[in-house]
């Protein structure tokens, strides 16, 4: 109870606080990471027009290619907050780093796709056997990689996975070094210029994958008044994104060096989805308060865990699944809102 009436004090508090005061006041540190081999609309907003600062933050920002990258970092209490792919957040819980999800900021429903070049005889999964493949091991592309393998009724060993950042992925089938990736936009989509053609993706495959904002339990314990200045500063980039989605996705095509009509093309192709708070807080993510255990997300990071541990790349199964989601500051930001 005492957790909770902390969390509901600082929205509480922050909530009271006029924007205009943030420059007046001392910001708050924050470090925070994300990956640059995926697309990262509405954190290129949130960084390129000051978001960050205007709700009291000082923003510290580290990148990663991928999200294995960042859990060593985590580890050693480098980075406070990050963005990262469910299955690259499993990992790190998984194996003992203390971090937890605050909430699920995107689900993808063909963001992730399986290509494969037909010169090299591919035109179903089936044909997958014997061929190289380019996957970024210990991410989600490599579980989806492993979904699809068992749709086909092949084995890992029945394929060649090269372990490629997804950045390197493109060159490498351009260069005939593989004969199929599977990883997400951009560079997906930059195979698939090169005439790869799409087999599987994470809505043929029957599962469901996204992005998460993850944290290191120390900090939202400590610094409760932080987490929620970037709870605030989230929403309004979500409710910005949603009246002036041209205006948002500007920074990001920027970013990537693409136009705004490409980018356009690149996100139709993505099926993405942007959960909004109260909607995390329901059975299809997060869970109800005090109910989390039962939710779809947590079933599907459960069942990440078996598949880690069927692969051997943990020693064991956690004790505690519950302690993987920390909904607390999302339910004290709402509180505040009322």
């Amino acid at each position: 109870m005492k957790t909770a009436a902390r969390w509901l004090a600082a929205a509480l508090s922050l909530a009271l606080l006029p924007i205009s005061l943030a420059s007046a006041q001392d910001l708050k540190p924050i470090r925070l990471s994300y990956q640059t081999g995926e697309t990262n609309v509405l954190i290129s907003y949130a960084l390129g027009t000051g978001l960050f600062k205007q709700h009291g933050l000082d923003v510290k920002v580290v990148n990663f290619p991928a999200g294995p990258a960042a859990l060593p970092a985590f580890a050693a209490g480098e980075i406070d907050v990050g963005w990262m792919g469910e299955f690259s957040a499993v990992t790190g819980y998984t194996s003992g780093i203390p971090i937890e999800i605050l909430f699920m900021e995107r689900i993808d429903a063909t963001n992730v796709r399986l290509s494969a070049n037909p010169a090299a005889g591919i035109s179903s999964l089936p044909d997958l056997k014997g061929k190289r493949i380019g996957v970024s091991i210990g991410s989600t592309s490599h579980y989806h990689l492993l979904k699809a393998l068992e749709k086909a009724n092949l084995k890992t060993a029945d394929v060649t996975p090269v372990n490629l950042s997804p950045a390197n992925m493109p060159p490498a089938y351009a260069a005939g070094q593989i004969d199929a990736a599977f990883t997400w936009e951009p560079n997906i989509g930059a195979v698939e210029s090169a005439g790869a053609k799409t087999l599987a993706t994470t809505q043929s495959l029957g599962i469901i994958t996204g992005g998460v904002w993850i944290a290191r339990k120390a900090f939202t314990s400590a610094q409760p008044e932080t987490v929620q200045r970037f709870l605030k500063a989230w929403n309004q980039a979500q409710k910005d994104y949603k009246a002036k989605s041209a205006e948002v996705r500007q920074f990001e095509a920027k970013r990537l060096n693409l136009t705004s009509e490409q980018f356009d093309r690149l996100v139709e192709g993505q099926s993405v989805a942007h959960p909004s708070f109260e909607e995390t807080l329901t059975a299809d993510f997060l869970g109800v308060p005090g109910q989390e255990l039962d939710s779809r997300l947590m079933k599907h990071v459960q069942g990440m865990g078996a598949f880690l541990l069927a692969e051997k790349r943990i020693q064991a199964m956690p004790s505690d699944w519950s302690a993987f989601f920390n909904t607390k500051p999302i339910q004290a930001y709402l509180a505040g809102q009322k």
